[in-house]
């Protein structure tokens, strides 16, 4: 039997027994993995930037009337957080609503369907969606969405709330570490229960982030 975690002060490390027979072949594979890893990540301006180009793309096929081109590059958008404000800033925020509005003027009952269907399965609130459609009243989008057959819950997703909570201690200047554990503690994780057994939950986060790629094995957004 051998240990199978060592928390390390940057994650987890992974104890095994030696491997045996490496050889050119499997060093080349590593090296290419590890170059991959190391891709830098884009920053804040290149992410503006992406999002400003295909929103851009997304116009150039309304021009064209081209819905589905236009229903690909939302789907791009939206996966790249283009449409969140806190994130990618106001101005670009209000320009991926635009796009999507002007969709939604051009669409028939049976495209705002499959609109509104892509959007709850990307994550994106109703309170975005209706103020993106225009749809104010609350009972009218719920008979939309019964005419549509979509069963959309009236609830926040957890992680939201997170992400608010986590905006709004920051504001307040609380450390990382302490707005850390406080997040930990309103989803229900015990810290001190952690720390019973040496471990800071905050570093085992981290440690778990680099396994966030293990939920999509084909790599796929």
């Amino acid at each position: 039997m051998h240990r199978v975690r060592c928390l390390t002060e940057g994650g987890f490390k992974i104890n095994g027994p030696p491997e045996m027979g490496k050889g050119p072949m499997s060093n080349e594979k590593e090296l290419e993995s590890s170059n991959e890893a190391s891709l830098p990540k884009p920053t804040q301006a290149g992410r503006i930037e992406q999002c400003q180009e295909a929103i851009k793309e997304a116009r150039r096929c309304l021009e064209s009337n081209d819905k589905d081109c236009i229903t690909r590059l939302i789907e791009e958008l939206v996966r790249n957080q283009c449409h969140d404000g806190r994130l990618i800033g106001k101005e670009v925020a209000d320009k991926v609503r635009e796009v999507v509005h002007e969709l939604w003027l051009v669409s028939n009952h049976e495209e705002e369907c499959r609109l509104l269907r892509i959007l709850r399965d990307l994550g994106v609130s109703r309170s975005w969606v209706r103020i993106t459609t225009r749809i104010t009243n609350l009972r009218q989008f719920n008979e939309r969405l019964e005419r549509c057959g979509i069963d959309w819950e009236n609830k926040a997703v957890r992680y939201e709330v997170v992400k608010e909570i986590e905006d709004l201690l920051r504001r307040l200047g609380w450390s990382e570490v302490r707005m850390c554990e406080e997040v930990w503690r309103f989803v229900g994780v015990d810290v001190d229960e952690f720390r019973k057994y040496g471990i800071e939950s905050c570093a085992w986060l981290e440690g778990l982030e680099s396994l966030r790629n293990l939920r999509r094995p084909t790599g796929s957004g």
